[in-house]
């Protein structure tokens, strides 16, 4: 282990950040949660004492500057975000206070501390789509608003690393899947309504998207905490395959695996109007300058992730 020893997290208690604390626990780390109260804790609560809780909202910066000076952690991962891929008119405001506001707030509370690393996530929607892997000197056009914001956050802590020394790295993510994850996305939902036996109604099934299985992702997050120096030094870094599968290879996978005797209603679903035909991700960055690169192919981690559904059934709604 590095220097870094305490880390505080917001977000630890979803899909990513929950199997991202338990990897901390295991490698040794003192793991803090910055939650509401209105979080759910129940991907989280299997640890119990293990793991310090420390109240806050992301949208209120005094109850953030209070969580990080009673945290003191010597690393800062940042995962929660407020997420929508089309959104309504209503959402804008906590759209904007969570995933912009709320990561400037985080960041400022940064400001004359020992840190580490301030290590912010983003999403591989960022980028304009282009159909070969993305590298992270490629063009960005935000595809839907919840990029945008993302955009921002990473904007801000490119502001504060360069100009308040405050040591920031963003990692852009490319689609995750994988056991606990929520049930309104796409391989969840597919996995469960299979497993009961339901016909599912689907788009053509045509978009490529470059999936990535939730371990190796958590993998990439642990890789930067024990490289903090050279992950700010590279600033953004992307966690992909590099290797696209169309919707209607993974589904149908999914299909054989379960055995279900549910129908795949393909067409029937209209695309988005800002559909994502075509994303992966070049992984040689991060490759280069930590290490990692994905350890699981597509079927191990469908199988994984389809073996959690089946023992865990009505999980993953939340």
């Amino acid at each position: 282990m590095t220097g870094i020893r305490r880390i505080l997290l917001t977000g630890g208690h979803g899909f990513i950040g929950s199997h991202l604390t338990r990897a901390l626990l295991r490698e040794g780390y003192e793991v803090g949660l910055l939650r509401r109260e209105t979080s759910d804790l129940s991907r989280v609560r299997e640890y119990g004492s293990r793991i310090f809780h420390y109240p806050a909202d992301l949208r209120d910066p005094a109850s953030v500057q209070g969580a990080v000076e009673a945290a003191r952690p010597d690393a800062i991962v940042h995962l929660a975000m407020y997420y929508a891929v089309e959104h309504h008119p209503e959402e804008l405001g906590v759209m904007m206070d969570t995933n912009v506001k709320g990561a400037i707030a985080l960041l400022d509370a940064c400001q004359d501390r020992r840190l580490s690393l301030f290590l912010n996530t983003s999403t591989c929607a960022v980028y304009r789509e282009k159909n070969e892997p993305l590298k992270e000197t490629d063009p960005v056009s935000p595809q839907n608003l919840y990029a945008l914001t993302k955009l921002q956050a990473e904007d801000a802590c490119r502001f504060y690393n360069e100009r308040l020394g405050v040591p920031t790295a963003t990692l852009r993510l490319f689609p995750p899947y994988g056991p606990g994850d929520n049930e309104r996305r796409l391989l969840p939902y597919t996995i469960r309504s299979l497993l009961e036996g339901q016909d599912i109604k689907l788009t053509t099934g045509l978009q490529e998207w470059d999936f990535v299985y939730v371990d190796d992702i958590v993998a990439a997050f642990l890789a930067a905490l024990s490289k903090p120096e050279k992950a700010v030094e590279a600033g953004v870094l992307n966690v992909g395959t590099g290797y696209p599968h169309s919707v209607r290879e993974v589904v149908s996978k999914v299909h054989e695996m379960t055995g279900s005797k549910g129908n795949l209603l393909w067409g029937a679903v209209e695309h988005r109007k800002n559909e994502v035909w075509y994303n992966s991700g070049s992984f040689r960055r991060i490759q280069s300058v930590l290490g990692w690169e994905p350890r699981y192919t597509l079927d191990e981690g469908l199988l994984r992730t389809i073996g959690w559904f089946r023992d865990h059934p009505g999980s993953g709604k939340g």
